[in-house]
């Protein structure tokens, strides 16, 4: 086994519950699980393009003001300083006749009545105006457009991290095989620093005991940590594991992925 026996002991062939029902199979749909990732990841990267084609929509008019407005000398009326909502009263000229509009400051420039600046409006609705620097946007408006955007893609990047992993994880578990054991969940509870994903304290039925630590999924094991030294089977070795949880009842045994953390070698056991 080379590696493989640094996390798993020889089968068994003599045990008659050494193997999960119909191990093949709980083997074959490793596969789905990655799919299921592969396709959250792919609808969160349609998601993260909706959020960042909104921001596009919210900036658009600003922007194609900026470019197809008409660009006059506007003078400051007044300045509402204000510290919750800065705003500047401007008048510029509109085809000879007083233009008048009120614009939001989020520039952070302090302006002084009875100065001059560049007025851009709209020939179409003149009162629809915005000067060079200010753009009537909220920038956290914008700010959660791109927090939401970067925080999709994120996921979705773990998502498709997921999909890989599965797919090694299977081709894992099809070279090994499965091997019982009884699994204990150790959740890293109270919260501490350093907090970590839950341990899963692995004892072999040849007395040999490995330590291995459950992967970010949404497979998780927190919720089995209540009943120690659970039966399962372990599939799988060293960065790609498997613990298949027997759930004791009709329903399929339910698969965790996981990691080697402390072989069964350091455990001070030695491997055949």
């Amino acid at each position: 086994m080379g590696e493989d026996a640094a996390w798993l002991p020889e089968e068994d062939e003599t045990a008659p519950d050494g193997a999960p029902p119909d191990p093949a199979a709980q083997i074959a749909r490793l596969p789905g699980y990655g799919r299921r990732a592969l396709a959250i990841a792919l609808l969160l990267l349609v998601a993260a393009g909706g959020v960042f084609a909104g921001l596009v929509v919210y900036e658009y008019p600003a922007r194609a003001l900026l470019r197809d407005g008409v660009h006059v000398t506007g003078k400051v009326l007044w300045f509402d300083d204000h510290p919750r909502e800065q705003a500047i009263r401007v008048s510029y000229d509109v085809r000879g006749e007083p233009g008048y509009a009120t614009i939001p400051v989020t520039s952070g420039r302090r302006y002084i009545v009875g100065g001059t600046l560049t007025v851009i409006y709209d020939p179409a609705n003149p009162g629809r105006a915005r000067t060079l620097l200010e753009d009537r946007l909220d920038g956290r408006v914008s700010a959660l457009f791109w927090i939401l955007g970067l925080f999709v893609l994120t996921f979705a990047g773990v998502s498709l991290a997921a999909a890989l992993r599965w797919r090694r994880r299977h081709a894992a578990v099809l070279r090994t095989g499965w091997r019982p054991a009884s699994v204990t969940v150790r959740p890293d509870y109270p919260v501490r620093r350093g907090r970590h994903l839950p341990d899963l304290l692995v004892e072999y039925r040849d007395g040999s005991r490995a330590e291995l630590r459950a992967s970010m999924s949404c497979h998780g094991s927190t919720y089995l940590w209540h009943r120690p030294a659970r039966p399962a089977w372990v599939g799988g070795a060293g960065p790609d594991m498997v613990v298949l949880f027997s759930r004791g009842d009709l329903r399929r045994p339910y698969a965790v992925p996981a990691f080697g953390r402390t072989s069964r070698t350091e455990m001070g056991r030695r491997v055949p």
